[in-house]
């Protein structure tokens, strides 16, 4: 028996009337969006690391080596390595290095104004400030990181990133003491643009077996060694519109050409 028009047409309005409703009520990550988080301290940044999610610093200085010796810490730590099928979250392997691992579309940022007015720092010698393993699809921008130590006194990066894929990092001010701006290692399309390294004790950059890594509009600066900026290892960069103010340094076994930058 066939139903009315009028029925089949209250069914169809229905149908479109709970669809409707279900999207609205989808979570941004369901929908493929990033959730925004506004954090004022270090504990709250750290809480709110999560796939699909921008975490954005109120203006302030975000200690992690503070962060990592309070109690609060532990419930958060993974005490193990990570390895690749292990969920996303903060691993502590060997006891020092924090590794920030299996992150995807993840954001960190400062406010979006004329000077950086929110900076990340450790207090830790050896290990980087931050260090992102097996994450893909990062954002950093707006973020001033560095050791707040004495120059000569560290020996870590600014930033380590170990398998990292599609990382974009914006407005950043990395600087030394630290060994390098940023290590990095099998990691690809990495992208640092309109940003500053300066006053490392090592060199510019580290990469071994890293592939299109990239540099656009920065500048380096203020910095001297007696060893090679730019330590490639099966690697190769690319400096577009960049700048070198006050450097010294060794560029050896190195081949640019128009820009690019690879291991001879």
């Amino acid at each position: 028996m066939k139903e009315p028009g009028k029925i089949k047409w209250m069914r169809f309005i229905r149908g479109i009337f709970l669809g409707i409703l279900l999207v609205l009520t989808m979570t941004p990550a369901a929908l493929g969006a990033q959730k925004t988080v506004l954090v004022h301290n270090v504990d709250e940044m750290m809480e709110s690391l999560a796939d699909n999610t921008e975490i954005v610093l109120a203006p302030g200085e975000y200690n992690l080596s503070n962060w990592q010796e309070k109690e609060f810490s532990e419930r958060l730590l993974h005490y193990s390595d990570y390895y690749d099928s292990a969920p996303a979250g903060l691993y502590l392997g060997d006891g020092c290095t924090l590794d920030i691992a299996g992150f995807k579309d993840l954001t960190i940022r400062g406010l979006d104004t004329e000077t950086i007015i929110a900076e990340i720092v450790t207090e830790f010698p050896y290990t980087p400030v931050l260090k992102f393993v097996n994450c893909r699809n990062l954002k950093l921008s707006h973020l001033r990181m560095g050791h707040k130590l004495k120059k000569g006194f560290c020996d870590g990066a600014v930033l380590k990133l170990d398998s990292v894929t599609h990382m974009t990092m914006d407005h950043m001010d990395l600087y030394g003491c630290g060994t390098y701006g940023y290590e990095a290692r099998f990691c690809s399309s990495i992208l640092l643009r309109d940003s500053v390294i300066r006053e490392c004790s090592y060199g510019l950059v580290s990469a071994t077996d890293c592939q299109n890594l990239k540099f656009l509009r920065t500048t380096f600066k203020d910095m001297e060694t007696d060893l090679p900026l730019f330590a490639l290892i099966r690697s190769r960069l690319e400096l577009t519109d960049c700048t070198f103010r006050d450097v010294r340094g060794v560029i050896d076994n190195l081949t640019m050409t128009g820009g690019h930058i690879s291991e001879s």
